[in-house]
């Protein structure tokens, strides 16, 4: 079974055993039905998927059988298989569409399926004058997820407070280069930001009140990751990883989480110990990923690395 399906299911069974916003006023963003979509299955009132020009897809929806329900797509064709399942096919240009799912008497949900712009496009290591560089040749320890991307997503300037999840946007997830340039692209997996909604709902429940993670690095082009000096095959490249810490007062800096009166390496333990419980839970099995604490340093505070890749990888650099 695919490891996203799997996390999906145990996403809703986590989410109604902890109770989030009845314990702490946080809105998990949750519906209390699934869709599965590319193979993917989510719960949430809003979330984003990235495919190709003209790529076909299912869509599904999880509803007892007597219940009914409409599909409305903003652009491509939509043609109803069976009563709750629906195929799709992407425009063939770039460009945002919105699926509204609404079931009879509850609550909708909308996905923001972004239609990327094919990596052929991209001339010499550059795409629209935006700097991407070259994805390794080879892959790493020959696993698949080191493929280079098939595309990209084009954000633009109006683009960056769209959000891809109920607690995280697109413009978090940005690389930190060339900030005056528009359009600017993206590479972001599904699975990267679904892990997030979760470690930050649980991060509520266990007190910790933010409606969002401060994402210091998230995607990095090629080229932008070797002028800093990191791993060619590092996860941020395949927008994977995202670096994070809770900043609810808006100074850019990891906040005291233990309550000591002290921003250090304790605050972010605390955080990566979280993710690490969660990781525990056996329908999380097959999410697992790279967790890595950072230290403080005289430009910023600690924070922790979290990444989707599949399989186990802990690292810590005080």
């Amino acid at each position: 079974m695919n490891p996203f399906l799997r996390f999906g299911c145990g996403l809703l069974f986590l989410l109604a055993c902890l109770n989030v916003r009845a314990e702490t006023g946080f809105d998990p963003g949750t519906v209390d039905y699934r869709v599965t979509f590319k193979g993917k299955q989510v719960g949430w009132r809003e979330f984003a998927f990235y495919v190709m020009p003209g790529e076909v897809t299912e869509l599904s929806v999880h509803l007892p059988s007597s219940q009914l329900v409409a599909l409305e797509a903003g652009a491509g064709e939509l043609r109803k298989i069976s009563e709750h399942r629906w195929q799709w096919r992407a425009p063939s240009e770039p460009g945002r569409v919105q699926l509204v799912v609404q079931p009879e008497n509850t609550p909708p949900m909308t996905l923001h399926v972004l239609v990327m712009v094919a990596a052929e496009k991209v001339q010499r290591g550059y795409l629209n004058g935006y700097r991407i560089g070259r994805h390794p040749d080879k892959l790493f320890q020959n696993n698949p997820i080191y493929r280079p991307p098939s595309g990209f997503i084009e954000v633009h300037e109006d683009m960056v407070d769209l959000q891809i999840s109920p607690h995280f946007t697109l413009g978090q997830f940005l690389c930190k280069q060339q900030p005056d340039h528009w359009p600017k692209y993206l590479v972001l997996r599904e699975s990267l930001v679904a892990k997030l909604e979760v470690i930050l709902a649980e991060v509520n429940r266990r007190g910790i009140r933010t409606d969002s993670f401060h994402v210091m690095s998230g995607y990095r082009t090629p080229w932008y990751n070797q002028t800093i000096g990191n791993s060619q095959y590092s996860r941020h490249v395949w927008g994977g990883a995202a670096d994070i810490f809770v900043d609810t007062n808006g100074d850019g800096r990891m906040d005291d989480l233990n309550g000591d009166g002290r921003i250090d390496m304790r605050d972010a333990q605390l955080l990566l110990d979280i993710v690490e419980d969660i990781h525990k839970l056996p329908q999380f099995q097959r999410f697992h990923g790279g967790l890595g604490l950072y230290g403080p340093r005289a430009h910023r505070g600690p924070f922790v690395h979290v990444d989707a890749r599949g399989f186990e990888a802990r690292w810590t650099i005080p």
